[in-house]
């Protein structure tokens, strides 16, 4: 019975530790907080309480060396002199001081010990310093104690602490010591005071030497003065009152110099602060802890991407041309002054009237070529036009485009160069009557038919400001501890910037990813460690309400109208809001790769639009390539095009023939012209073109090809389309050919190695797994996006890819562009040769037809195999010179034929076929 007892008393025991372990665990979070506060203001009396010990210790330490402590003062003194020798008279203030230093410094607690050791270092080298000079007793003929009693007994010398390092350095000599030690205090100062010693002595020359400079033009303009004193004959008066001119000038120079420097650099200080106020991302700072009730929080700064409502139709200035446009004539010309001065004019949106003076009379024009409330005066059949394919807004003027030949002249030179024209009254001359009908001029779209944003609701400060709370306990929870340093608010995710505290390894933050994702309640988050330029590790988490980014928005910002480029196009936003602008020619070529409905297709369609609405065609012509035909075909019929827009996959690959035989020709004629690329030839064209050669020459024009779907066309046609591919992408670039190809499939036998390696710049959308994402950038993090043009834009010139929010343009947007585009510009026409060579590519034996189809080789082939008598795709490559996927197709159809066997791995195909039986195929056929 009483084991029975026991055991269930024990039970008893276990259920009420059970009972008191979960009441503990049940119990809300607010107990911890008292806690916390309670150890906060523990660890603040330990400090205070270390402080004023360290305080009374100095106290003391200074009192005992005047005799003020009493006997045992007396032997603190003794022992102290001992130790320190005349230093001890500065030790007291040494420790007081650096204990309070590190109390102080107890967040960057590392940096302050070092200091700490560097200060005591110095204080025993200038003990060793003291010591090698005072020399008593000597330091070779005795020892360590005896130096310590010397130093106590006779408070003099370096005490035990300098007679050590004079001990130990001794056997280089008296100097040689001085010098080490002299050295080595150097070396503390220089930990103590983080300033370089280098950089101290090239400031000290830096300044005699002007110290010197001065002195010589002071020595040279008194013995100026004192030759002319000589030979005018002057009085001391006169002499002296000269002189007090000439200091009077030289001082009104230096304190003119002075001002206009102080001027410069508050000149920059100001451009520097308004670049920061132009800057998307503000900073969000914190403390070290974000609590709930020790004290209030800060305001914490978060930038949040709001869209101006109000903001009227901005238009291109340069959307209509006169379509009677003349030669020129010895006549007044249209003189346009582009100004170099980039810095001056960078955050300007307001160009002045001044810089286009045309001939005659013309109106000043205020407004920039995007200006708002553009009015063109044109006929009546152009507004009839512009309001058909107007996009409308609730509420909205109607928008008016007219404008007078001068004007739209002269706005012609702030978009673009164009040759010169000239302009009388009006009046049209005999002489200057064209003998053909002038080209209509390109007239861009209007910004009115796309659409606004019209915004989305973004979460509040509050929000935020929890998120990085709980995003920070949580951390804390498993032992890391991070200070919150930015909140950069994007259109679909907010990006969170940690900093570590020193010992914390970037490691550990990003293996507990999925621990992060859980107590955020996020759909998925990606971990950016760390951001490239900044010492911080960056978490982004999706907005609970994705906002969206018009095309119209990029269009409109100010990036986008000073890109030089014609071929310059709005990729989107960053995480930062902030408007990101590419370059095709500086990429030069671009590969975009994602899953089905990730964003391939709008960010293809906001390639497009971005150059129909920046350049003209003469100077940016385009070759489509849409195997799936719906995607690309709206685009027929737009001047830019050099062909209709390619559905068939089998002709695609005879129009990378010909931009591959165009850039070919285009090398020629650079050669001929003895310049180095595309740029350098037009510009030499413009100049024979100003100097009257006749015929006039025509510039080339830089050709974009756009391929839609690369999975297909390697399918139809891989051994063709990878070489010609891979061709433009090693040699095009100078000649102004570049390529944007899309694939929704990116495993290796679409974008193979040979396509990846030549071609630098690519755009990840979401894909399925990381595997795909190491095929378009290397690296994992395009399986974490969440689609809808949520991308990483990865250019050659950024070390890491960057996350943007693509720019979305919807069907009826461009729609509506095309059919301005139709209505406004001359009759289409192709060019012939193009769609030549894409005919002859499809019906060339060999071109992957079809499988029944022979290459034109087949025969000489087969008779260089069997006079061999061995089978290999090597051979066929060096007899015939023709490419290794021709010479593997070729030996496929041998071996079908039944001339050669099967493959042997390594070794050569086993001949199966006599000459005579070959001959007899062949008369079959």
């Amino acid at each position: 019975m009483a084991n029975t007892a026991s055991r269930n008393g024990k039970k008893t025991t276990t259920q009420r530790k059970k009972t008191n372990t979960s009441g503990r665990k049940k119990q809300p979070a607010k107990s911890k907080q008292p806690v916390k506060n309670k150890q906060i203001q523990d660890n603040q009396l330990r400090n205070d309480c270390i402080i004023l010990f360290s305080i009374a210790c100095a106290i003391i330490l200074i009192l005992t060396n005047f005799n003020l402590a009493g006997t045992l003062g007396r032997g603190i003194k003794w022992f102290m002199f001992g130790v320190f020798g005349v230093m001890e008279y500065i030790f007291p203030f040494v420790l007081a001081a650096s204990v309070i230093f590190l109390m102080v410094n107890r967040d960057l607690i590392r940096v302050a010990r070092i200091k700490t050791v560097a200060v005591y270092g110095l204080l025993i080298v200038l003990c060793g310093m003291i010591q090698c000079v005072y020399n008593k007793p000597a330091v070779m003929e005795s020892n360590v104690g005896e130096v310590f009693t010397y130093c106590a007994d006779y408070k003099a010398g370096g005490g035990f602490s300098g007679g050590i390092l004079c001990k130990v350095l001794s056997p280089i000599g008296a100097i040689g010591t001085f010098v080490i030690l002299m050295i080595l205090a150097i070396i503390c100062i220089v930990i103590i005071t983080e300033k370089s010693f280098v950089s101290g002595l090239k400031n000290v020359r830096n300044n005699s030497q002007r110290m010197m400079q001065e002195a010589k033009e002071d020595y040279s303009a008194y013995r100026q003065h004192s030759a002319s004193r000589h030979e005018n004959d002057m009085s001391d008066e006169e002499y002296h009152r000269l002189r007090e001119e000439e200091r009077a000038k030289a001082r009104l120079r230096k304190i003119e110099k002075k001002e206009k420097q102080l001027a410069e650099k508050k000149a920059r200080e100001e451009y520097l602060a308004n670049a920061r106020m132009n800057n998307v991302v503000r900073g969000v700072t914190s403390d070290t802890l974000i609590t709930g009730d020790v004290q209030p929080e800060p305001e914490i700064d978060i930038h949040e991407i709001e869209v101006d409502r109000e903001r009227k139709d901005e238009y291109s200035a340069d959307i209509y041309e006169p379509d009677n446009r003349m030669k020129p004539v010895d006549k007044a010309q249209v003189i346009v002054d582009d100004s170099d001065d980039l810095f001056e004019n960078l955050y300007s949106d307001d160009k002045s009237a001044d810089s286009v003076m045309p001939a005659q009379s013309v109106q000043e024009i205020q407004d920039d070529y995007y200006s708002e409330e553009l009015q063109y005066q044109e006929a009546d059949a152009s507004d009839s036009m512009m309001d058909n394919y107007s996009y409308s807004e609730p509420d909205a003027d109607e928008d008016v485009y007219d404008m007078q030949e001068d004007e739209a002249a002269d706005y012609a030179g702030d978009i673009q160069e164009e040759p010169e024209a000239d302009v009388q009254d009006n009046v049209i001359t005999e002489s200057s009557v064209p003998e053909k009908k002038p080209k209509k001029v390109y007239k861009f779209p209007p910004i009115s038919l796309l659409k606004k944003n019209p915004g989305a609701a973004s979460g509040g400060k509050a929000e935020y400001r929890m998120t990085a709370q709980r995003l920070q306990e949580t951390l804390l929870t498993f032992g890391v501890k991070v200070t919150i340093t930015d909140i950069s608010c994007g259109p679909t995710v907010t990006r969170y910037e940690l900093q570590p505290e020193q010992g914390v390894k970037v490691s550990k933050i990003v293996s507990l990813s999925d621990d992060i994702k859980l107590n955020l309640a996020a759909a998925d988050i990606r971990i950016e460690a760390p951001i490239p330029g900044k010492a911080a590790i960056g978490i982004e988490v999706p907005n609970k309400e994705a906002g969206s980014v018009y095309f119209r928005e990029l269009v409109e910002s100010k990036e986008f109208k000073e890109s030089q480029s014609a071929i310059s196009f709005g990729v989107g936003k960053d995480i930062a809001g902030k408007t990101i602008i590419a370059d095709i020619a500086k990429m030069p070529h671009m590969l975009i790769a994602g899953a089905t409905g990730s964003g391939k297709s709008v960010c293809i369609n906001t390639i497009i639009m971005s150059i129909l609405y920046k350049a003209r065609p003469e100077d940016v012509r385009l070759i489509m390539v849409d195997p799936k035909v719906v995607e690309l075909s709206v685009y027929n019929g737009i001047p830019h095009l050099l062909l209709p827009v390619v559905t068939d996959p089998k002709k695609a690959a005879g129009a990378l023939n010909w931009a591959v035989n165009e850039m070919t020709d285009r090398y020629k004629k650079f050669a001929a012209m003895q310049v180095r690329n595309i740029k350098g030839y037009n510009d030499v064209v413009v100049k024979k073109n100003k100097e009257g050669i006749d015929p006039p020459m025509e510039k080339l024009p830089q050709i974009v090809i756009i391929i839609d779907e690369l999975a297909d066309l390697m399918m139809v046609a891989p051994g063709e389309v990878e070489d010609a591919i891979c061709r433009l992408a090693q040699l095009a670039r100078a000649a102004g050919i570049h390529m944007v190809i899309a694939t929704q499939r990116p495993s290796v036998n679409v974008v193979t190695g040979l396509i990846k390696a030549n071609i630098p710049s690519k755009i990840a959308f979401a894909v399925s797994s990381g595997i795909d994402s190491r095929v378009i950038i290397d690296m994992n993090g395009a399986e974490k996006l969440l689609g809808k043009g949520d991308m990483l834009y990865f250019p050659s010139n950024l070390p890491k890819p960057l996350r943007v929010q693509g720019a979305f343009v919807s069907d009826e947007e461009v729609e509506n562009v095309v059919s301005f585009l139709k209505e406004n510009a001359e009759e289409v026409s192709y060019d012939e040769s193009i769609a030549q060579a894409t005919v002859s590519q499809e019906s060339m034996p060999g071109s992957s037809k079809g499988d029944d189809e022979r290459d034109s080789l087949f025969a000489d082939a087969g008779r260089f195999v069997i006079e061999n008598e061995k089978g290999s795709i090597g051979s066929l490559q060096r007899h015939f010179k023709i490419g290794f996927n021709r010479a593997g197709r070729i030996m496929d159809q041998l071996a079908d034929a039944k001339v050669v066997g099967p493959e042997l791995g390594t070794k050569p195909r086993k001949v199966e076929m006599t000459m005579e039986e070959f001959e007899t195929l062949l008369k079959q056929q």
